[in-house]
């Protein structure tokens, strides 16, 4: 009995697990790298977004200053599907609450960011529009950040 209570509890873990393992490569309508605000500069940019290919998140120094830091907050993307609009909505561990987060190309290293929560009866949509910037563009503090967090992507054009 002991006996198949194991075989049953493993094939009921890679049943579980499966889904989520099989699924190495994100597929997202934008290019890996670092991507910020379109009124950021590059060069001085303190805060952004990193798609590493299995991962999206902030990216981000902190402070009055920006003095603090790095932190960097990434989460593996789980699943990705083609939404209204010709967003790619993006899937965090597993669940699919009633926020979402979404981002679609809108030209050359150009994305839409799009951000829905919910709030009382509604949903508050929030979108930035961002810019790709290339790891040669960052500042060496940022490069650092990226680097640290991010390595995979610390060559990317």
């Amino acid at each position: 009995m002991d006996g198949r209570r194991g075989i049953w509890a493993a094939m009921l873990l890679g049943a579980v697990a499966a889904p989520v393992m099989a699924q190495s490569a994100i597929s997202l309508p934008i290019a890996k790298g670092f991507w910020t605000n379109d009124n950021q500069k590059c060069a001085t940019v303190r805060h952004g977004y990193v798609f590493d290919g299995k991962r999206w998140g902030s990216l981000y120094y902190y402070g009055p200053n920006g003095n603090m830091g790095p932190a960097a907050e990434l989460q593996p993307i789980t699943q990705t599907r083609a939404v209204e609009g010709g967003f790619t909505q993006m899937q965090f561990g597993g669940f699919d609450g009633a926020g979402y987060f979404r981002v679609k190309s809108t030209g050359p290293d150009r994305a839409l960011y799009r951000v829905g929560a919910p709030f009382r009866e509604e949903m508050q949509v929030m979108d930035e529009m961002l810019i790709r910037c290339s790891y040669a563009s960052l500042s060496p503090k940022m490069k650092a950040a990226l680097k640290r967090f991010a390595p995979a992507l610390a060559t990317v054009k």
